[in-house]
């Protein structure tokens, strides 16, 4: 799995040194932020170019059209070429057709939107493109900041509680300590029930990008729509 980030940037970005058991943690949150980012965008830059026989649905362009002609969304962009395209419905057994060149038309490269001319018998609800293509692989910048970003957010929330539980471990008697006050005849502590590791809980987001966030701003941008 190609990751967007990793220890060694997130550590930078906190400004700290992770110890080794610091650093394996902060990459394992660095793939599970990949993950959602893939999932909150729609797409992928996990794979090399070219991809080979990636499978997308085809969007009928006029549903009261036989012969008209299909829309593709393919998944890694920018698309610079599209190698092969074959067609088939969902039908179990369904033989595939491929198309001649001069049936593909790349449209808008930059969103990956493909086009594949008619008179196949257009449009089958269940009709399924398998497309070779090549594309600009290479995680963009910002994709990789907001990753960065993300992760950074959840490893010092981790750090906080880490540093919390070892002066806990190191001074017991201090152990549920909020504040001290100390007035001229008296000196008044203030405990908490709240242990370390719930209240780092609790100030987590229920998202790893929070709307508002510059690493969602950053996300929107990508966000494709899923055609079901």
């Amino acid at each position: 799995m190609a990751v967007y980030t990793d220890a060694a940037a997130i550590s930078a970005y906190l400004g700290v040194t992770f110890t080794p058991e610091q650093a394996q943690q902060a990459d394992t949150v660095a793939a599970a932020v990949t993950t959602f980012i893939d999932r909150y965008t729609g797409r992928s830059w996990q794979a090399a170019s070219p991809v080979p026989n990636e499978l997308t649905n085809v969007v009928p362009s006029n549903a009261s059209y036989p012969a008209a002609y299909g829309i593709l969304y393919l998944a890694h962009r920018p698309v610079s070429g599209v190698l092969a395209v074959r067609l088939r419905t969902a039908q179990p057994g369904a033989t595939e057709t491929t198309l001649l060149p001069d049936q593909v038309d790349v449209v808008d490269a930059a969103n990956g939107v493909v086009t594949i001319s008619g008179g196949w018998g257009y449009p089958y609800p269940d009709l399924l493109a398998f497309v070779d293509y090549e594309f600009g692989d290479g995680v963009p910048a910002d994709i990789s900041l907001a990753a960065t970003m993300i992760a950074a957010g959840e490893m010092g929330r981790q750090l906080a509680i880490q540093a919390s539980s070892a002066f806990a471990e190191a001074y017991p008697e201090a152990a549920g300590l909020k504040s001290v006050s100390v007035g001229q005849n008296d000196v008044n502590l203030s405990f908490t029930t709240t242990s370390a590791a719930s209240s780092g809980g609790a100030s987590s987001s229920s998202s790893l990008a929070p709307e508002g966030s510059a690493a969602r701003a950053i996300l929107d941008t990508y966000r494709r729509v899923v055609i079901a």
